[in-house]
């Protein structure tokens, strides 16, 4: 009997170790991933651009010099007088008619080129030293009455001398260079006082609204 309380007791005491001595499961430790994202700035910086100039040349399309405006280019056309030559140029500061010049006078102020009439102007001048001037140039332009359009100079005809410091031109439609050019146009004139020398002792301005010139109609 005695055996039996020594054997159970010992089992109670064996089955008690037993439950002490069970492992405890080992700690599994958390896993912690630190994601440390680092981000760079894409930003494309904007380029600054300045811009290249590069200047191109200025084409100023002008078909004869036009004398009302001073800054256009004009080569005149020489005529030979002796040893000297004479040209048709605007003179710094307009004057009427010009140094030389006491005056001139034009007796037709609208002519016809084809059979009207009249179809012809005289031009008159009467210089300022009679006795210093051999002769008197007279100079002929056609220009467009509706637009910026010329024909050269002529390259100068000689005024008739009447002895007494006057001097005359007639000047036709029909044989003015440049009458048919336009179906309106004006006739521009300058005339050029030179000694037997052919030196330039004076001149006119340039006459741009005293002869208009049409076709007949």
């Amino acid at each position: 009997m005695h055996r039996f309380y020594f054997i159970t007791l010992l089992a109670i005491l064996i089955q008690a170790c037993a439950g002490m001595s069970v492992n405890k499961p080992a700690n599994t430790p958390a896993l912690a991933a630190s994601f440390a994202a680092t981000f760079t700035s894409m930003d494309t910086p904007t380029a600054t651009i300045t811009p290249t100039i590069t200047p191109s040349p200025t084409i100023v399309h002008i078909p004869t010099w036009d004398p009302n405006q001073p800054t256009a280019t004009f080569v005149p056309v020489p005529i030979f007088i002796g040893k000297d030559t004479a040209t048709p140029v605007i003179p710094p500061t307009p004057i009427r008619p010009g140094p030389g010049f006491l005056s001139v006078q034009v007796s037709e102020k609208k002519i016809f080129w084809g059979v009207c009439k009249p179809n012809r102007t005289k031009i008159t001048a009467e210089v300022e030293n009679p006795e210093d001037i051999f002769s008197v140039i007279i100079f002929v332009q056609v220009k467009s009455a509706t637009k910026e359009d010329y024909t050269p100079w002529t390259t100068g005809d000689t005024m008739q001398s009447h002895r007494d410091g006057t001097f005359s031109y007639s000047l036709t439609a029909n044989t003015t260079y440049g009458h048919n050019h336009y179906k309106r146009s004006w006739i521009l004139f300058q005339l050029v006082a030179t000694d037997d020398m052919g030196r330039e002792i004076g001149r006119t301005k340039i006459y741009t609204n005293e002869i208009s010139l049409s076709p007949c109609m």
